[in-house]
């Protein structure tokens, strides 16, 4: 049974109806430079970017494109996601215009096309005073490139100002978790509730805390609003693999891996997945890879050992467990497999073994489990 009316006889919306006018205009008047840019215009506001790109085309063909129409290309170029596009179009902007807006639409793409360095050139102090996006946006390049302690400074420093918004309420609260500041994070996550990072910090302290359902909850709502969004996705797979439901978490888990690339923790994550759904060979490649990726990361070498009990290599495992406890001496993979090899010494566990001994045996000195700990260091940027 159909729950709405046909398309035909729903009402377009005004900016579809412009969209229509101004094109019917143009098919009695085709070179007039002034419809087409009203209609590339309408098109944009209607999100029918290819028709907006057409009809900038069609401007083109017959005359430079004025700053303004050129800016619009980039801004249609950015909405459908093809950044180097955008840059195209917006770079001779830059050279002749001084516009914050400009500047910030061209750190965006920048930043999408992973050139980070180039992006926080253009996010200068004048672009973070005339454009309000730009502060969260600095933040997180910031925070991509490691540079925590700048990244949190700049959103304290704009946290109270009248200009702070909950983009930059949820950037922040992200900085901070990833440094444990758990307080911090809650803070700030709860003054970006509706944000996909301010409902995903909030699924991850949930996550930190226990809460699996509600945990559960805020992830899918974060990722109602973004459905790539690759945190909710990892905070998702840390779910599954808190109810044991480790298939489904090994290609969750792998999706998040592959949506933050250079992760290490996510991909470490994926591994303990494997390794408790019994697929050893899959774990191993994941844990070298968070190695890789991170050489001082210790869980990595941590559940590398873990994984060589499993397998029967005893003296690989104390090799990696020892290279654990140098990294971190509070490794909680580190301890689970001395944990492991102090038991029945020299004999081999099975997965169920070292399953049981991960997610339900407190490893640390605060009482937590392994499984707890992935919550936090999962996430964390290298």
């Amino acid at each position: 049974m159909p729950t709405r009316p046909p398309t035909s006889a729903v009402p377009p919306a005004p900016d579809a109806r412009r969209v229509e006018r101004l094109l019917s205009f143009l098919e009695t008047d085709p070179d007039n430079l002034n419809l087409l840019a009203d209609a590339a215009a309408a098109a944009f506001d209607a999100h029918r970017f290819t028709l907006c790109d057409e009809l900038l085309d069609r401007h083109a063909a017959r005359a430079p494109l004025p700053a303004a129409l050129a800016n619009l290309r980039g801004l249609a170029a950015l909405s459908q996601h093809r950044f180097d596009a955008a840059l195209h179009a917006l770079e001779p902007l830059l050279m002749t215009h001084d516009d914050a807006s400009i500047r910030y639409n061209a750190a965006y793409a920048n930043a999408m096309l992973g050139r980070f360095g180039k992006a926080v050139e253009l996010l200068d102090d004048a672009t973070l005073s005339g454009e309000s996006r730009a502060i969260p946006l600095k933040l997180r390049v910031l925070h991509h490139l490691g540079q925590l302690d700048d990244a949190i400074a700049l959103g304290r420093r704009h946290a109270d100002s009248h200009t702070a918004s909950p983009e930059l309420y949820g950037a922040l609260a992200t900085a901070l978790f990833d440094t444990a500041d758990l307080d911090g994070a809650r803070r700030y996550a709860e003054q970006s509730i509706d944000t996909v990072d301010g409902l995903t910090v909030r699924g991850l302290l949930a996550l930190d805390a226990g809460s699996i359902d509600n945990a559960r909850t805020l992830f899918r709502r974060a990722r109602a609003i973004n459905p790539d969004g690759a945190r909710a996705t990892l905070g998702i797979g840390l779910v599954d693999l808190a109810e044991q439901r480790f298939t489904d978490a090994t290609g969750t888990l792998d999706r998040a891996a592959n949506l933050l690339k250079i992760h290490a923790g996510a991909w470490a994550a994926a591994a303990w997945a494997y390794l408790f759904d019994g697929n050893p060979d899959a774990a191993r490649i994941r844990f070298e890879r968070a190695a890789e990726l991170d050489r001082g990361f210790a869980d990595a070498h941590g559940g590398l050992a873990v994984l060589c009990v499993h397998e029967g290599r005893f003296d690989e495992a104390r090799r990696n467990m020892a290279i654990a406890r140098r990294l971190d001496a509070s490794c909680l993979s580190a301890a689970l497999t001395e944990s492991l090899l102090a038991t029945h010494a020299g004999d081999t566990r099975t997965a169920d073994e070292i399953r049981c001994a991960a997610l339900d045996r407190p490893l640390g000195p605060d009482g937590r489990t392994l499984a707890q700990a992935l919550a936090r260091y999962s996430v964390r940027e290298k």
